[in-house]
């Protein structure tokens, strides 16, 4: 009955725990051989790996204390650009070199080493972390607050000193940075504007220097130049006028003179009209007095002033026969003298002289016109040219206004630069000697090589079961000869085997105690002291229950 019941268990179970059982008792050996040995080389990789210390310091970017809407900084880039450019600034070979030699960062290797490579370690050992606010929730509105510099090193006093010393070189190269900075951007504005005012200085003396050659032409002196030329021009036409009523004058006493050589005056002395002259003067009434009620071309206009003009040549005619005959008659008589005709000749004589002290200032009067035409026609061009040097020097000095204020704005900036108010680096927490190593991760890496160990264990042990072609069950006998077997003898344990069974009891009892043992004893020297990790575990239970409560 108990082999039936046996068979049953075989058939029916979906793991054979006993046939498990049974290969573990058998091939323990072969699953100590690669678990101890892969668990011996992990241990030996966590030895071998020297442990890596990081000093951190953080900086803080505190913004610009002065409000921007007050006085606007030069210095307009972002936070996270300059930071990158003074890394650049700081991290040069001869920094580098400097505080490799100072803090004696890589011992022995520094003579050995090549300084390329000694720089492309360095510089892989320094860490920027830069840390930012989203502004408006997302990533392009984000803003540099603050950023982590440190460093990496086997020796934390050496990590802690580098970082220090980075630390001083980057806030020392940011307020050099941004001081130079405003200092070129003041000197800059300063050249400029004194080449603008050079500028202005002698756009300023070309103004006064063309206006100085054609001051008599000159736009503001046109209305000037228009009242001179209509005064002239009144000046000629008083001129003429005069002529014309000497001229008249003249003639009228030339009659008379003539009237006077020929007898036609009367005992006064007055002149005695003809009959040729009484009908001149009755054409020439009738002509007033029809041109106030026609026209010029009107036919009887046309025909009076034709007669008059007759009567006139014929009047002239006359009077040049009565003029000749008075001189035959006279040179005959010999030279009687007349009062009245010494007085015409004298009146003539001087109308002659104003005629032409007239006509030399009518000549004066129109040269005087001319030229004031002359400077009026050159007025426009000269506009021009004045507007082209107007313009040049509003140009520049609307420039200079703004390069000006420009320059008042950089040389505040200059001020808030040095006086520390502008945006500056603060260092918020300073590198300290850290106590513990990030790198590498001995408790990972036990538990990955544990875990590989016990894998690698098992594995053996499965691959070496397979391998085996002994029958071990009656299972095994019935799957190879298809049939169940007709009986089974159970193994015989003789005292000697029992014995052997209590010893291997006592050390299975044993041995989780000694692993444990030894696991606290590779935790102690290899991870950390236990009485760290249990006071980290007290205060750790004690959050927790702080928390409860």
């Amino acid at each position: 009955m108990s082999q039936n019941y046996v068979f049953q268990e075989e058939e029916t179970s979906p793991i054979d725990f006993g046939r498990i059982l049974g290969a573990a008792k058998r091939r323990y050996v072969f699953f100590l051989i690669p678990f101890l040995t892969i668990l011996v080389v992990c241990i030996g990789v966590i030895l071998f790996l020297k442990p890596v210390y990081e000093s951190t310091g953080t900086i803080l970017v505190e913004t610009q204390q002065i409000p921007s809407d007050l006085i606007q900084s030069s210095i307009t880039s972002d936070a996270n650009q300059r930071i990158t450019i003074i890394k650049q600034r700081v991290m040069t070979r001869g920094n580098l070199l400097q505080i490799i030699d100072k803090f004696d960062v890589f011992g022995a290797d520094r003579q050995r080493l090549p300084v390329s490579e000694l720089i492309e370690r360095m510089q892989e050992q320094i860490n920027i972390n830069v840390i930012t606010s989203e502004v408006s929730g997302n990533r392009r509105g984000s803003t540099t607050i603050a950023f982590q510099l440190s460093f990496d090193h086997e020796n934390p006093k050496i990590a802690a000193n580098v970082a220090n010393e980075l630390i001083t070189l980057f806030l020392s190269e940011n307020v050099k940075t941004r001081t130079a900075r405003a200092t070129e951007t003041t000197a800059f504005l300063n050249s400029e504007t004194q080449k603008l005012r050079d500028a202005l200085t002698k756009t300023e003396n070309d103004i006064v220097a063309y206006k100085q050659k054609y001051r008599d032409a000159l736009p503001e002196h046109l209305d000037l130049r228009l009242r001179m030329l209509e005064r002239s021009e009144t000046d000629l036409r008083e001129y003429i006028r005069e002529i014309r009523a000497l001229e008249e004058e003249k003639r009228y006493l030339q009659i008379e003179l003539t009237a006077a050589k020929t007898g036609r005056t009367g005992s006064g002395g007055e002149i005695v009209q003809s009959e040729l002259q009484e009908n001149i003067e009755t054409l020439k009434k009738e002509l007033l007095d029809a041109s106030t009620r026609l026209t010029e071309s009107h036919p009887n206009i046309k025909a009076l002033k034709k007669r008059i003009v007759a009567l006139e040549q014929q009047q002239l005619e006359e009077d040049k026969n009565a003029a000749r005959l008075a001189a035959s008659e006279g040179s005959a008589a010999g030279s009687t003298y007349n009062p009245l005709l010494e007085k015409l000749e004298i009146r003539i004589e001087s109308i002659d002289g104003k005629i032409s002290e007239g006509r030399r200032q009518i000549e004066k009067a129109k040269r005087k016109v001319a030229e004031i035409e002359a400077i009026i026609i050159e007025i426009p061009q000269v506009e021009r040219g004045l507007s082209v040097l107007n313009r040049t020097y509003g140009d520049i000095l609307e420039k200079f206004n703004v390069l000006e204020s420009k320059q008042a704005q950089a040389q505040l900036s200059q001020n808030l630069e040095e006086d520390k108010k502008a945006e500056r680096f603060i260092l918020l927490e300073p590198p300290i000697v850290p106590t513990e190593p990030v790198r590498p991760d001995r408790l990972k890496i036990m538990g990955i090589g544990s875990f590989l160990a016990f894998a690698a264990g098992a594995g053996f042990v499965v691959l070496i079961e397979l391998l085996d072609q002994r029958i071990r069950s009656a299972s095994e006998l019935e799957a190879i000869l298809k049939h169940p077997p007709i009986v089974s003898i159970p193994y015989i344990v003789t005292p000697t085997e029992m014995g052997k069974r209590r010893t291997k009891l006592v050390l299975y009892i044993l041995a989780p105690f000694m692993f444990v043992i030894v696991a606290l004893v590779a935790v102690h020297f290899l991870y950390q002291p236990l009485d760290t990790l249990f006071y980290k575990a007290w205060v750790a239970l004690d959050k927790l229950r702080i928390s409860l409560l």
